[in-house]
């Protein structure tokens, strides 16, 4: 045994390896071996073992001396249980400091209630108020545009809410504003740039008419739904030669796409401007409303919307000073061949000058420390796989970190084209152009979306350390041995629910609103599950097939499969119990493996502190001490320390300790059942011995008083 304290080497080595060896063991076992010692213990082990082959020791010190050599001769060291988890210890560290910062750098720019109050008062004003509010004179009222059902409702909404909204001219129900309040939005929201009008048309007989129409007086024409293969490019209208209409009824293919609820809409237009500040007529200036209000009233009068127009978009944005974002208003008009209006709305809030304050440029510092901490990780899985020569496929939570890291890339990659777009657009509030803003706000709202899939990446990367913990570990181990079964379940379920998805499109498709198309219907079969199933909707849409499709769903996914669910994961529990001995106890390998480590490093620190120089060493005239030999003291230690870490990983003392562990619990099991036999012993096996001793000797009495009496007869 290798006792505390003690030489450390005497069982870990053979008796003549412990000799060849002398006095040059460390207590810390083989690992402190010193190089020269080692390989003078070499050289005379090898010279002994080939004088004195005949005796018992001298083949222990051959053995000894084969195992030596092929030690020192091994390329990678051994991976080592207390190696692994002092590994996961540190990337615990590094994966704490790695979350705080990140939270810091994705929580902070976003968590402020006023972005959220930014938004809403953008789409009250724009899209849910009629502006009496806002305006004492009745003739800048109309209809919200939610409420727009009709072309000539959406003109009044344009010339009433809508610019007002973009050009006011009073504080709300107060004062009038001043001349350098002008292309200001509620006082605090400069427009940019200008604001733009526009529709996307359909060509003329771009749909098929059925034979039995085909002599209808009144079909005298038949237009399709929007597509790109029908869309009509061709100029249209009065072309009136005023500035203001240039571009009314021209196309115009430099517009971005936009959509709406029922479609995208690709590219280009015949589209209108109207500057927000600074209008002019004739070299004449104007207030910038009422030439506003003058071209819509043009435009309505010409027929600008006709029955070829299926789509009429709205955009403006406006940038806020106090709180550094932009926002882009979208309202969206369709008029599909069904008939009717569609009115649908967008507000989007981007941080498009993400730099600007010391905050901000110390939240740069830190996204550049987030970038070091993922090189660092990088380089020290490499540097472990290719010390201990192992292969990242038998680490399947490093290649759960190898896709975190990709991932984060990708997000960096997205933030920086973001602000790359926006900086190529070179905006100038003060020149009156329209800025496509839109490319800029879709790359940023892919820059979020990145940073959230690695956030929701980073905090899963916690279950990597989790499994560890021992209580952890049962819930953790349970979910893996239920994974196939639900895998299974999952794929089983995804083909049920295909089912009723596609008998809801054919059966119900074209009265139901949440099963109007293959792709709503699964996601709404999908929420059916938790809630949002109302029996009379599917009662009025089929007297007969309604009530069954309602019952069937209800048994087969919520009363059935729902609970084949929680059965599969209670089974799998009652596994990982029946498997898990001492399932409570507290334990995390980890964490106990780095305080291991950090509690040798601060003993050798200390140690080192109070060493003073070997007596066989000197010293010249600088006073540093050298060896006999010549050589530094400092490089002496190096040499014997690269020797050291030359032979081997494997540490005697920590290998004694893991089977002291197992011998003592050994024991323990042992004493516990020998302690159970004595009882078993005491209560039942004693009480029978000394029940059988009794009768043997009152039959033994009986049988000697019965001779007796035989005799005396």
């Amino acid at each position: 045994k290798i006792r505390e304290g003690g030489t450390g080497c005497s069982s870990f080595f053979p008796p003549g390896v412990l000799g060849a060896l002398g006095e040059s063991c460390h207590p810390r076992g083989a690992r402190a071996c010193t190089g020269g010692a080692m390989a003078s213990a070499l050289s005379r082990m090898d010279s002994d073992a080939n004088s004195e082959s005949g005796s018992a020791a001298t083949g222990k010190a051959a053995t000894g001396v084969k195992a030596l050599k092929e030690t020192k001769l091994k390329k990678h060291p051994a991976l080592t249980e207390h190696v692994r988890n002092s590994r996961l210890g540190k990337e615990l560290l590094g994966h704490v400091v790695f979350l705080v910062i990140f939270s810091i750098v994705t929580i902070v720019p976003v968590d402020d209630p006023h972005y959220e109050a930014f938004s809403f008062s953008m789409r009250s004003m724009f899209l849910h108020e009629d502006n009496l509010l806002h305006n004492a004179n009745a003739s800048f009222a109309g209809p919200r545009f939610v409420d727009v059902n009709t072309v000539s409702a959406f003109w009044k909404w344009a010339r009433g809410p809508f610019l007002h909204t973009v050009y006011m001219e009073d504080w709300y129900k107060g004062s009038p504003w001043t001349v350098g309040d002008q292309g200001l939005i509620a006082g605090s929201n400069l427009v940019i740039g200008t604001v733009n009008l526009r529709q996307k048309r359909v060509k003329r007989g771009t749909c098929v008419v059925p034979e039995d129409f085909l002599g209808a007086k009144d079909l005298t024409d038949c237009i399709a739904d929007f597509s790109p293969a029908v869309e009509d490019t061709d100029a249209f209208g009065p072309f009136f030669t005023e500035p203001e209409w240039a571009t009314a009824f021209a196309y115009a293919p430099a517009w971005h796409a936009f959509h709406g609820s029922l479609r995208a809409y690709s590219p280009g237009g015949f589209a209108l401007e109207f500057p927000a500040a600074k209008c002019t007529r004739k070299n004449e200036t104007l207030p910038c409303i009422t030439q506003a209000s003058s071209i819509l009233t043009d435009l309505e009068s010409t027929g600008w919307i006709d029955y070829r127009t299926r789509a009429v978009t709205v955009e403006v944005a406006v940038y806020n000073p106090p709180l550094n974002r932009y926002a882009l208003i979208q309202a969206v008009l369709e008029m599909p061949s069904s008939g009717g209006i569609l009115p649908f709305a967008q507000v989007r809030t981007a941080k498009l000058i993400r730099y600007a304050t010391t905050g901000d440029f110390a939240l740069l510092g830190l996204e550049l420390a987030l970038i070091l901490l993922v090189v660092f990780d990088v380089l020290e899985k490499a540097v472990f796989y290719r010390r201990f020569n192992v292969k990242i496929k038998d680490h399947k939570w490093d290649i759960a970190d190898t896709f975190m890291h990709a991932s984060f890339l990708v997000s960096v990659g997205c933030r920086v084209n973001a602000l790359s777009v926006y900086a190529s657009l070179n905006l100038d509030p003060s020149v009156r152009v329209h800025y496509d803003l839109d490319a800029s706000f879709y790359w940023s709202g892919v820059a979020d979306g990145a940073a959230g899939w690695v956030a929701w990446l980073v905090w899963f990367r916690c279950f990597k350390f989790l499994h560890e913990f021992s209580w952890a570990k049962l819930i953790l181990d349970t979910l893996a041995k239920a994974a196939a079964p639900l895998l299974g379940l999952c794929l089983s379920g995804v083909v049920i629910l295909l089912a009723f998805a596609h008998v809801g499109l054919v059966a119900f498709g074209s009265q139901i609103y949440d099963l109007r198309s293959m792709g709503v219907a699964v996601a709404s079969c999908f929420r059916f599950i938790f809630s949002g199933m109302r029996y009379e909707e599917f009662r009025v849409a089929g007297t007969f097939l309604g009530p069954i499709y309602y019952i069937a769903f209800k048994v087969w996914m919520v009363l059935i499969y729902v609970r084949f669910f929680v059965a599969v994961i209670i089974d799998a529990y009652r596994q990982v119990m029946n498997e898990t001995r001492n399932r409570w106890t507290l334990s995390f390998p980890p964490l106990e493996a780095l305080s291991k480590d950090f509690s040798l490093w601060w003993y050798e620190r200390r140690q080192r502190g109070k060493q003073k120089p070997p007596s066989w060493s000197v010293a010249d005239s600088s006073g540093e001490p050298k060896t006999l030999s010549g050589k530094g003291l400092k490089a002496a230690e190096a040499e014997a320390k690269a020797a050291e870490q030359g032979l081997t990983e494997l540490d005697a003392r920590e290998m004694y300790q893991v089977l002291q562990e197992r011998v003592k619990g050994l024991q323990e099991h042992m004493d516990t059942r020998i302690s159970t036999i004595e009882k078993m012993f005491v209560t039942t096996v004693a009480p029978l011995v000394e029940t059988l001793d009794i009768l043997v000797r009152q039959q033994t009495e009986n049988a000697a008083l019965a001779a007796v009496r035989a005799v005396n007869k």
